[in-house]
Formats: C-alpha cells, sequence, structure tokens
C-alpha cells in the first residue's frame, strides 16, 4: 500500500498577536459588577440563595439612621449599598489586571472595619453566618471566556 501523508504549510507572524486584552478585561469586570448587582438585588449569593437575615438584624437595619435603610433592610449585604457597587479598577495596556472591590479602605462609621473586612467575614463565615456574595458566576464566567476566545482566535487569524 502506498504511503499517504499530508503536508500543511502555515506561516505565522508572531509579531502580530499582541495578546493585550485590556479591553476583554475591563469588559470582564463590567460584566461581574453588573452580574454581582442584579444577584445581591434578589438575595442571591454566587451558588445559591444566601442565608436570610435574622429578625433582630432587620429590626436594627430599619431603625439605623431613622429608618433611612429601611426599603432594603430584610436584604443581606445591601444596607449602604457599598457591598452591591462594586469598585473596579481597570486594566491598562502595562497592568493587565482588574481589580474588584467593595471600596476597601471605605470604613463603617465609628469603627475601623472596612468595606473588604465585612465582606471577608460574610464570605468565610467567620464570626457572621456564611454568605458566599462575592465571586464569578458560572454564567458570567462563560460569557467572558466566550469574549476572551473570540479575541484570541481573531488575533490569530491575523498573524
Amino acid at each position: 500500500m502506498p504511503k499517504q501523508g499530508i503536508t500543511v504549510d502555515t506561516n505565522f507572524n508572531l509579531n502580530k498577536i499582541t495578546l493585550n486584552l485590556t479591553k476583554e478585561l475591563n469588559l470582564a469586570g463590567q460584566i461581574i459588577k453588573e452580574d454581582h448587582f442584579q444577584r445581591l438585588e434578589k438575595g442571591l449569593g454566587v451558588t445559591g440563595p444566601m442565608a436570610s437575615l435574622k429578625p433582630s438584624t432587620v429590626k436594627s437595619k430599619t431603625n439605623f439612621s431613622g429608618g433611612k435603610f429601611k426599603k432594603n433592610a430584610n436584604k443581606p449585604l445591601v444596607n449602604t449599598g457599598k457591598m452591591r457597587n462594586l469598585v473596579v479598577e481597570k486594566a491598562t495596556k502595562q497592568n493587565q489586571e482588574v481589580e474588584i472591590h467593595p471600596g476597601e479602605k471605605q470604613k463603617y462609621p465609628r469603627t475601623k472595619v472596612t468595606m473588604s473586612d465585612v465582606g471577608g467575614f460574610h464570605q468565610t463565615g467567620a464570626g457572621l453566618p456564611k454568605r458566599e456574595w462575592f465571586g464569578i458566576t458560572a454564567e458570567a464566567e462563560k460569557d467572558i471566556m466566550k469574549m476572551v476566545d473570540l479575541e484570541i482566535e481573531r488575533q490569530i487569524k491575523r498573524a
């Protein structure tokens, strides 16, 4: 039987592949921020419903600042809006990293406790009911990965 084979010659100019994903990273940050906000509005954590608040907590939130937070008194992690309105520090061409946090430098009134501290307590269950509120949902991750894959494919086709 004669030997058969296929030869494929492909020339890639790897210099045309920049892998500058700044745009995609910043879009990913916005996807995560929006997904996060929508989840907390519905009382959902990263993997499902969050633990309900105790009646005493709801009462104290209602009385806090003259009832200012009464509308959200029964929702975990939405009292002041700091936990659901995340800060997104954008990626740059030089630093291709997006940072997302709940205002880590801001402190609760009359305390040394920051928003990030409280978020960490809830995330791990350290002294508070465990509420895994911070993270990337499977749906958001899927959307982000699709966007990044498309950009990488586009760059490879250009090479």
